[in-house]
């Protein structure tokens, strides 16, 4: 099978209100689009989008690289099989050109989804032969505390079984009051799940961890500015603990040992889905639960990670962002306003891009 063609769409998608990213405040979304065709008519879909405040590469160093190595592979006559062998040619081949992680994303996820597309198979069953058929998926808490705690409310009555909320942005004492207000509200049986982005000295992690110990929280992401100090933290206070960030860094796979619950896998940033698929079975090696999240990718994306989550060990994924986008690249844009996602039902559809997209 040849490449025919490729081509690289530009898109921007308004959020609803703006979106703060560590220091940094978005009110849009800059991507690319990636569509490999084959001469046999299968097409690919990839998306690219590097997260300000996060990701190494600019946008337009993602977009220089990303042309050149698409065009390296639409020079050659490729078997579909090798698209869905994470240990394959193919691959190795972009392994050995370390490209960012964010055009590794979407490179991996046009690769695989034409390859799931020759075998007659879902992007999932391309991933794994039995992956899951309803998807759970995590709530996101967000805005300001009356809407927290309404969501809260919503998502608990719905049988979400897990949530997540953003901490490390005001006061301690003000935060360890919401976590417990946001437990009352979302019920024992659900799930709750933290995330610093890195907020607090080890001084005020210690502070939080305590305050929270009766709140059962699942795990806090990335609660330290400096991860170094995550071991002795989850040594002194028992507090469970989850990577993110760290794993971005040259030697965030060392941090994978057993004193973490979670390992929080976006492929955006980590690079792709091959590197995400080696993450996950590294966490679980020690017992750490691989669990996949959004980096605010557009509808292309997403569906990659729905995917990847049901082809993961299925644990609730971190796919809520989609709600604060007013708009998608896609035609029909991918609702996640649930506690579950049909797998196949989702999978299944074309892409068929938006009029001012295509």
């Amino acid at each position: 099978m040849r490449l025919s063609s490729y081509d690289l769409l530009p898109y921007t998608l308004q959020f609803e209100s703006p979106i703060q990213l560590g220091t940094e405040e978005i009110t849009e979304r800059h991507g690319l689009l990636l569509r490999f065709e084959a001469e046999s008519g299968e097409i690919g879909w990839g998306d690219c989008a590097p997260l300000p405040g996060f990701s190494r590469e600019s946008l337009s160093e993602a977009r220089t690289a990303l042309n050149t190595l698409a065009a390296s592979f639409a020079e050659h006559s490729l078997d579909p099989r090798l698209f869905v062998d994470p240990a394959g040619p193919v691959y190795r081949a972009l392994d050995a050109a370390t490209p960012p992680p964010s055009v590794r994303y979407a490179l991996d996820l046009a690769l695989w989804s034409m390859g799931a597309e020759v075998l007659e198979r879902t992007l999932a069953q391309g991933l794994h032969p039995e992956p899951a058929v309803a998807l759970p998926l995590s709530g996101l808490l967000q805005g300001d505390k009356k809407a927290i705690l309404a969501d809260a409310k919503r998502m608990g009555r719905a049988s979400y079984r897990a949530v997540k909320l953003k901490v490390g942005r005001g006061k301690l004492k003000d935060e360890i009051a919401l976590v417990h207000d946001v437990r009352n509200k979302i019920g024992a049986g659900v799930e709750l799940r933290l995330d610093a982005n890195r907020a607090w000295s080890i001084e005020d992690a210690t502070t939080f961890a305590k305050g929270v110990r009766d709140a059962q929280v699942a795990y806090v992401e990335e609660p330290l500015q400096d991860p170094t100090g995550l071991p002795m933290l989850w040594m002194d206070t028992g507090l469970p603990i989850a990577l993110d960030e760290t794993l971005s860094l040259p030697q965030g796979e060392a941090f994978i040992r057993g004193w973490v619950s979670a390992i929080i896998l976006k492929p955006t940033i980590i690079g792709g889905i091959v590197r995400t698929l080696q993450l996950a079975a590294k966490g679980r090696t020690v017992g750490a639960r691989p669990i996949l999240s959004s980096s605010y990718e557009s509808g292309v994306g997403l569906r990659g990670l729905v995917a990847l989550a049901a082809a993961t060990d299925a644990e609730p994924a971190g796919l809520d962002t989609a709600r604060r986008f007013t708009s998608d690249v896609l035609k029909t844009s991918l609702v996640f306003d649930g506690p579950f996602v049909d797998v196949p039902a989702l999978l299944s559809q074309k892409v068929e891009l938006a009029a001012d997209i295509s």
